[in-house]
């Protein structure tokens, strides 16, 4: 298949319930490929079939998946290889991995393991089998995805301490020098609060322009504090109709200020860039700070500890992965500033 029949075919998939695990199969035999779907036709799954691995990874920038199937011996590309090239993009908990092969000596299965396979089930395929092993790798998915929604939601509902006090100083002092200021700095303040604070699904997409407003409430903040020490650039192209998730901008925007340009004894500059192109959009975020070493930007992604930047930059990739299939893009060097930015497909956006 082409990349268009692949998108085609995902497409007109039924549109079931959004908690249904998504199951994509990857066989080259289509006899195949009907045995597992009636094998697990029984389940609540929502399947797709695919016959190489190639066509695999084309899906992969199509939909959110929560298990893998696929045949070992495949011509062109083994499910050795596509488990490998998964791996470069996804981790066992990101995206399990079920091989299907003939062999079973323990190297066999060893050189199964090494690609990144979660488990193996061994042909001829033993129906109780492959539902019970396929039923515990996408119960581990759904408990992966339960996690990171909580733990965006309790992100969401927190507010940095530091940034809280730092505004109202800001408030405090205006009020006894300039108090149109003052009035505009507290406009802003309550607007980011609310648009932060919005009672939505932390899940969901939503339009990119409420996103911005985030942005711009928290900018006007920070530069009301820093004054000259802050400029900020906007490049933003017509979008309306783009939707992202939420917080997932303002993020980037406060961790660039936090740990990038504030670094800086003159401060920076931040330029935030909406590109929009006819099948995606490319959303960055851009400094001129400090920047990160080689070793520091190999870390950042698997960093757990960077909760002060709203929601985090781990939580934010991750929720990426799982809407648009690729998560952030980082760019850095010492003193030479950092560049994050994401594709949003909008082929499965929305």
């Amino acid at each position: 298949l082409a990349k268009s029949a692949v998108a085609a075919a995902s497409e007109q998939q039924p549109q079931l319930p959004a908690d249904r695990p998504r199951i994509l199969v990857v066989d080259d035999d289509p006899v195949n490929l009907k045995v597992i779907e009636t094998i697990l036709s029984l389940e609540k799954y929502d399947m797709m079939t695919v016959t190489s691995g190639r066509q695999a990874l084309v899906a992969l920038d199509f939909r959110e998946w929560d298990l893998i199937i696929s045949d070992v011996m495949m011509p062109q590309m083994s499910g050795y290889e596509l488990s490998r090239t998964i791996r470069n993009r996804f981790t066992i908990t990101e995206l399990p991995i079920l091989l299907l092969t003939a062999r079973s000596q323990p190297g066999d299965i060893e050189i199964g393991f090494q690609s990144g396979a979660n488990d193996y089930v061994t042909k001829p395929v033993d129906a109780l089998e492959l539902r019970s092993r396929v039923r515990a790798l996408t119960d581990v998915k759904q408990s992966v995805r339960e996690r990171l929604r909580m733990e965006a939601s309790w992100l969401q509902a927190q507010i940095q301490p530091h940034f809280l006090f730092n505004t109202l100083n800001a408030i405090a002092a205006l009020s006894e020098i300039d108090m149109d200021r003052m009035r505009n700095l507290l406009e802003a303040f309550s607007n980011f609060l609310r648009d932060k604070y919005k009672l939505k699904n932390i899940d969901e997409l939503s339009p990119i322009e409420d996103e911005l407003n985030i942005v711009r409430s928290y900018l006007f903040i920070e530069q009301e504090r820093f004054d000259d020490r802050l400029h900020v650039i906007w490049e933003i192209d017509e979008c309306e109709e783009l939707t992202i998730p939420q917080l997932t901008i303002q993020p980037l925007v406060e961790n660039s200020i936090k740990h990038g340009v504030m670094n800086r004894a003159q401060g920076g500059t931040i330029m935030i860039r909406v590109t929009n192109n006819e099948t995606y959009a490319e959303i960055s975020v851009e400094d001129d700070g400090v920047g990160m070493d080689e070793e520091l930007l190999k870390r950042l992604p698997e960093s757990k500890k960077d909760t002060g930047s709203g929601v985090g930059l781990l939580n934010t990739d991750l929720r990426l992965k799982r809407h648009f299939g690729i998560g952030l893009q980082i760019s850095s060097g010492p003193g030479r500033g950092t560049r994050v930015s994401f594709i949003v497909n909008k082929n499965n956006a929305g």
